[in-house]
């Protein structure tokens, strides 16, 4: 807006610390100073991978080491977040590391905070950078957006949990099943519609926006639902 490049250097000196810091194969730990502890696209840490890509967007592609950090990030999540479940559905859990080169113990959660992911991964792919890993990660981001699908799907109110626990859909490992007006998913499905033209993801938002007015709506808005 004011073209001041001193707000882009106060930016940058912190990208340049984070990279200063361990990380397991391009991810972070929430805590990232101490270099060990929960690794997460959900709470805490979804928005610092989430702009990632769109602070190298919004500087026009300029910065390699932004783009570096985020398609690092990718192949992190997908070697050591990403699960398939018994029920052949895609799950993007959490993992616990204790820094170092110690394997991280995978967490068995997936948060609805982290259905953003298939837009993130889908803008990065589409760029020209993301030409060589295009197909393997479009189809990552389409099997992590129908999963959020399944988190809306799978419930008696049609409306996703706050999390799913023990890659179950039917919640029996869950046990914070509220809904606080996450907006996550339908972000995914957007960026999923407009990128790839497939309709399906437009036919679940409506099918999520229905259920939100069955369930959610009061006189002067929408609420949150304490159970699924």
């Amino acid at each position: 807006v004011t073209g001041d490049p001193s707000f882009s250097a106060k930016a940058d000196l912190f990208y340049a610390e984070i990279r200063n810091k361990a990380s397991l194969d391009g991810l972070w730990p929430n805590c990232f100073q101490s270099g060990r502890g929960k690794i997460t696209f959900g709470a805490d840490g979804d928005s610092f991978y989430e702009y990632l890509l769109k602070v190298w967007l919004q500087n026009d592609g300029k910065e390699d080491s932004l783009w570096e950090m985020y398609d690092q990030a990718v192949d992190g999540m997908e070697k050591h977040l990403v699960k398939q479940g018994n029920d052949g559905l895609t799950y993007l859990g959490n993992a616990n590391w204790n820094g170092g080169s110690t394997a991280p113990a995978h967490i068995q959660e997936m948060e609805h905070l982290t259905c953003f992911v298939p837009g993130w991964l889908a803008l990065g792919a589409k760029t020209t950078k993301g030409e060589k890993s295009r197909e393997r990660r479009m189809k990552l981001a389409a099997s992590i957006a129908y999963t959020c699908w399944q988190m809306y799907e799978q419930q008696p109110t049609g409306i996703a949990p706050e999390r799913v626990k023990g890659m179950r859909m039917d919640l029996s490992a869950t046990d914070t099943r509220e809904y606080i007006l996450r907006p996550e998913a339908l972000e995914g499905w957007w960026y999923m519609r407009e990128l790839t033209e497939d309709p399906r993801y437009r036919e679940w938002g409506w099918k999520a926006f229905l259920s939100f007015e069955k369930w959610l709506w009061v006189e002067n808005g929408y609420a949150s639902l304490k159970d699924v």
